[in-house]
């Protein structure tokens, strides 16, 4: 009879697995007893292999072998932080695995059906913590109600996080000297993170965004914007998740109206001499010269809006350089 296992190039759930829990057993914190540290281990090397196994086995899934494993790293993380946080809780021996199997479980739903839709692995992360801290919830306050756990208990659990506390362990380890000692963990990762986001950026752009924030936190940004080797030092995953609560705070984008961009246009223009206008544009694109020259011959040309909108305000702050000047 044929052999109908189906395998993915390049992907062994038991070599990955096994690859993971010896990672796994090489982090795990210095307060974890020495007789826990198996059970840790042990948990990373079984949920991998299971979803391993399963993701190889669903044909209608037809995933590569990057796929593949990152979905099965996020299994592996995920089981070794919580699996962490249920021994720092004392939660009963005999209930970890069960409240474990859920998270894995929700894990590999969600994980699983982002890496199909080929969401950005930076999108991914927060959207699995996410449903990682509702299950995990959800699943200590179903203990809690069934009397298997007290209040204390439930609260305790409720209030760990081994990926918040490597997070800070990292930031204490890739501190810029004395410069934000005060400032909290989190906004110093978040720091590091928008400065590997904006490095590549324009230095205009750069010193804008700069001047967004007060002086301590604008020091600890031009620090981590000065590091060579700053994508060495800052954990891409941390990073990535700091990146998707940065953009989570910001405000939704404001809706640029052209006619409204136009009407500026025709104003800064009747105020200003036109061979000032022509000689501010004389190097930007045919369009552009069109666009803003277009009010002096009462014919309107359509640009992109928001293209409008940053063309106003370089007009205006070259004329208002100039008037200075």
């Amino acid at each position: 009879m044929a052999d109908n296992k189906r395998v993915i190039e390049g992907f062994s759930p038991q070599d990955f697995a096994k690859n993971l829990a010896s990672q796994a057993s090489q982090v795990i914190p210095a307060d974890i007893p020495a007789a826990d540290k198996k059970f840790i281990i042990d948990i990373v090397y079984k949920f991998c292999v299971l979803s391993g196994d399963a993701l190889v086995k669903d044909a209608a899934l037809n995933l590569d072998a990057g796929q593949a494993s990152l979905i099965t790293q996020f299994i592996g993380e995920w089981s070794f932080h919580k699996s962490i946080d249920l021994l720092r809780a004392k939660i009963n021996p005999q209930l970890r695995e069960g409240i474990l199997q859920r998270v894995a479980f929700t894990v590999f739903e969600i994980a699983k059906q982002a890496v199909v839709k080929k969401m950005p692995q930076e999108q991914i992360i927060p959207l699995v913590e996410h449903h990682v801290n509702t299950c995990f919830k959800q699943a200590i306050e179903d203990l809690k109600a069934k009397g298997a756990i007290d209040e204390k208990a439930s609260d305790n659990a409720l209030n760990q996080s081994n990926i918040d506390s490597m997070a800070k362990t990292e930031a204490e380890k890739e501190s810029v000297g004395t410069v934000g000692s005060n400032m909290s963990d989190a906004k110093i990762l978040k720091l590091a993170s928008l400065a590997l986001l904006i490095k590549n950026f324009p230095a205009d752009k750069i010193k804008n965004i700069i001047t967004k924030f007060n002086k301590p936190e604008a020091q600890v940004l031009i620090q981590y914007l000065k590091m060579p080797d700053l994508e060495a030092k800052v954990d891409k995953d941390i990073t990535a998740r700091c990146i998707g609560e940065i953009r989570q705070a910001l405000p939704e984008p404001k809706v640029v109206n052209f006619d409204r961009c136009y009407k500026k246009l025709c104003k800064i223009v009747k105020n200003s001499d036109k061979n000032t206008i022509s000689n501010i544009i004389k190097d930007e694109r045919p369009q552009i010269k069109d666009f803003v020259l277009s009010p002096y011959v009462k014919d309107e040309v359509i640009i992109p809006a928001r293209v409008a909108a940053v063309v106003c305000k370089h007009l205006e702050e070259k004329l208002y350089t100039e008037a200075a000047g």
